[in-house]
């Protein structure tokens, strides 16, 4: 019988003057299959004007690979782009629209298959962890050049097939009990780029401000929190959660 995890996160700002306040919430729901594949369907709403709308479902196998997404995003009042994705081996397929209104459709080989597709639900950044083979030691995983649905960091672009192809390092820095709305948890705590520094960074220059994410440690990466510094300053926590046969809840 497979299960079905279902979770939403609150988004708030750590802005000088906004801290605390709401500024979007993501409903998620996780299906797991007795093979070890599961699926993501995820709805998500910043709502720091332009507003940003986006519902997901994303397809991976045992080992957290790609194996399908279907990325639908509102932009504002006007714009609206769905585009569907197909991971075999090496090459990705997308058909679909745009933000733009314009049918879309390219096939692109990579180098190697994909380890990761980034489609910026915030769970979806937590389960692209999953596949770095953590241990329990502290290490830094060195990661670029894979495919995005957005190389903008709100992903308010496309969707369409695009290659992230500055390096970033990402550091696991271990286990630690945390505490969120949705309860107490151990945790692994991860940070996209060097803890110890936090540029401000900037669509316009690709560099990405710090980025920490703290997931579940029972094998589904759950995300708990998350904290984006430099020039975004949000914060992501987990509200609720509920785990269950699928179809029971």
């Amino acid at each position: 019988m497979s299960k079905t995890i279902r979770g939403r996160i609150l988004y708030t700002s750590n802005k000088t003057g906004r801290e605390g306040q709401p500024r979007g919430m993501e409903h998620f729901a996780i299906t797991v299959n007795r093979d070890g594949t599961r699926s993501l369907r995820s709805h998500c709403v910043i709502q720091d004007p332009p507003m940003v709308e986006r519902d997901v479902v994303l397809s991976v196998d045992a080992n957290f690979h790609p194996k399908a997404a279907n990325v639908r995003i509102r932009v504002g009042d006007e714009q609206e782009g769905m585009t569907r994705f197909f991971f075999n081996d090496r090459t990705i397929e997308a058909r679909g629209h745009t933000l733009d209104g314009k049918p879309y459709a390219e096939d692109r080989v990579l180098d190697k298959p994909a380890t990761f597709f980034v489609t910026h639900p915030i769970q979806a950044d937590a389960w692209l962890l999953a596949g770095l083979g953590v241990g329990e030691d502290p290490a830094i995983y060195p990661v670029g050049n894979f495919p995005t649905s957005s190389n903008d960091h709100r992903g308010a672009t496309g969707p369409r097939i695009e290659i992230h192809e500055r390096s970033i390092d990402i550091y696991f820095l271990g286990r630690e009990p945390i505490s969120v709305a949705a309860g107490e948890f151990e945790a692994f705590h991860f940070c996209y780029g060097d803890p110890n520094e936090n540029p401000e960074g900037s669509n316009e220059t690709g560099v990405h401000p710090r980025y920490h994410v703290w997931t579940s440690t029972d094998g589904n990466f759950v995300l708990l929190r998350a904290r984006v510094d430099g020039y975004m300053q949000t914060h992501y926590e987990l509200q609720t959660l509920s785990v269950g046969d699928t179809g029971s809840i």
